[in-house]
C-alpha cells in the first residue's frame, strides 16, 4: 500500500477514512504520535484522490465554517476597542458637562471649507465627536461589531491605526468631493472603515485566482453600507469613502502586516497612532 496522505490530525482522518470507505476503497493507517498517516492501494490511489476532491467541493460551506472558528475574532475580549469606547463616551460625556458641545462641533468638526483651506486636522479630531446620545450609541455599538474584530486580527496597535488611517481618510475624500461649507462629525467613517477591512481580509486571506466568488465581500460590503447609512442627517458620502477607504489601504495592509514581523511591533504602531491623535489637537490649537 502507498502513503496517500500524511500528518493528519485524528479528527481529519477519520473524516478521510470516513469517505474512502463510503466508496469500498481498503484502506490503512499508520499512527505517528499524535498525527496519522492514511495508506491505500496503488491501483486505488487515483480514485481515492478524485473522490477527497469532490468531497471537499461540494462541502465548501463547511470549510468556510471551520476557517472562521480557526480565526478569534471575538469582539468582547477586545480590550483596545472598549477603550476606544470609553474614549468617545468620555469626550461626549466632556463636551456636554462643560457646556462645548458646539464650540467642540465648530473648531473640531470636518468641515470640507476648513479642510481644503489646510485645517486637515479636522479628518482626524472629527471622528471623536457625536452629535448626540443616539449617534454615541450607534457608534459605540459599531466599534465592538466591526472596529473589534478588526483589531483582534491585526493586533492592538495596527488595528488601531488602519481603524484611523481609514477613518480619516475617508473624511477627506469626502471633503475634497464636497468643496462647500459641509460639516460631518462621527466615529461611522472609521466604522465603516473597519467593515472594508474585514472585507479586504476575507479578500486577501489565500492566494487565488480571481474568480467572481472574490467580489461576493464588496457586495456584502455594499450591502452593510446601506444597512447603516439609514436616517435624516447621515453623512451616506463619508460611509461610502470609510468603505473603500477601508477596502483599498485594506488589501495592501493584511498581507503587508503578515509579511513584517517584529518585536513589539504593536506598541510602536499604538504610539504613532496616539502621536498622529496628539499633533491633530495640537493642530487646532
Amino acid at each position: 500500500m502507498e502513503k496517500l496522505l500524511t500528518t493528519l490530525s485524528a479528527k481529519k482522518a477519520d473524516l478521510i477514512i470516513l469517505i474512502l470507505t463510503s466508496q469500498n476503497i481498503e484502506t490503512r493507517v499508520e499512527r505517528k504520535n499524535k498525527l496519522f498517516d492514511i495508506l491505500v492501494n496503488h491501483e486505488d490511489m487515483e480514485k481515492a484522490r478524485i473522490m477527497i476532491e469532490i468531497y471537499y467541493k461540494e462541502n465548501k460551506f463547511f470549510r468556510l465554517k471551520q476557517q472562521l472558528q480557526q480565526i478569534p475574532i471575538s469582539s468582547f475580549k477586545s480590550y483596545t476597542a472598549f477603550s476606544i469606547m470609553g474614549l468617545f463616551w468620555l469626550i461626549h460625556a466632556l463636551c456636554l458637562h462643560y457646556h462645548i458641545h458646539e464650540h467642540m462641533i465648530l473648531k473640531y468638526g470636518a468641515s470640507a471649507l476648513f479642510i481644503l483651506q489646510g485645517e486637515t486636522y479636522r479628518a482626524i479630531t472629527a471622528l471623536f465627536l457625536h452629535a448626540d446620545a443616539r449617534h454615541l450609541a450607534g457608534n459605540m455599538a459599531g466599534m465592538l461589531i466591526f472596529g473589534a474584530p478588526v483589531i483582534t486580527l491585526s493586533g492592538f496597535g495596527t488595528g488601531s491605526f488602519m481603524l484611523l488611517f481609514a477613518g480619516t481618510l475617508g473624511n477627506l475624500i469626502n471633503a475634497h468631493l464636497h468643496k462647500t461649507a459641509h460639516l460631518s462629525i462621527g466615529a461611522s467613517t472609521a466604522i465603516m472603515g473597519a467593515a472594508g477591512l474585514l472585507v479586504a481580509f476575507q479578500m486577501t486571506q489565500k492566494a487565488k485566482p480571481f474568480r467572481f466568488n472574490t467580489l461576493m465581500p464588496i457586495f456584502a460590503g455594499t450591502v452593510l453600507i446601506a444597512m447603516f447609512s439609514q436616517g435624516e442627517n447621515t453623512d451616506v458620502m463619508a460611509h461610502v469613502f470609510g468603505f473603500f477607504s477601508g477596502l483599498g489601504s485594506g488589501i495592501i495592509f493584511f498581507p503587508l502586516n503578515r509579511t513584517l514581523q517584529f518585536p513589539k511591533k504593536d506598541l510602536i504602531a499604538l504610539f504613532i497612532t496616539i502621536f498622529i491623535i496628539a499633533l491633530a489637537i495640537m493642530g487646532a490649537a
